[in-house]
């Protein structure tokens, strides 16, 4: 599972289209999705169910710190999702995050 992620320099929103434009290009972009609502960046998982996974966004001086708040898995997920999520979570570290898991 991961705890939180931290981005150093930049905004939520420019990381969240990084993020899915790496995506696009990779069999896990068909199925995932992250976006900003409110204050909270919110990572779906959408096939054969829809998983949720909210985290809660804190500004700091240069970038932005998320933590995880709650998540909804889909039964159908819950056999894939450390490996969904490490798949993830790579994706985050190539685009300046640092993930905690």
């Amino acid at each position: 599972m991961i705890k939180s992620f931290s981005v150093s320099t930049g905004n939520a929103n420019d990381f969240i289209k990084k993020v899915m434009d790496s995506l696009s290009g990779r069999e896990l972009g068909k199925i995932a999705s992250v976006a900003l609502s409110g204050e909270n960046i919110i990572i779906t998982f959408s096939k054969l169910g829809k998983s949720e996974v909210i985290f809660n966004l804190n500004k700091e001086t240069n970038g932005f710190k998320c933590i995880h708040a709650s998540e909804k898995i889909s039964f159908a997920h819950k056999a894939f999702r450390s490996d969904m999520e490490d798949k993830l979570s790579k994706v985050f570290e190539s685009n300046g995050a640092v993930v905690e898991i």
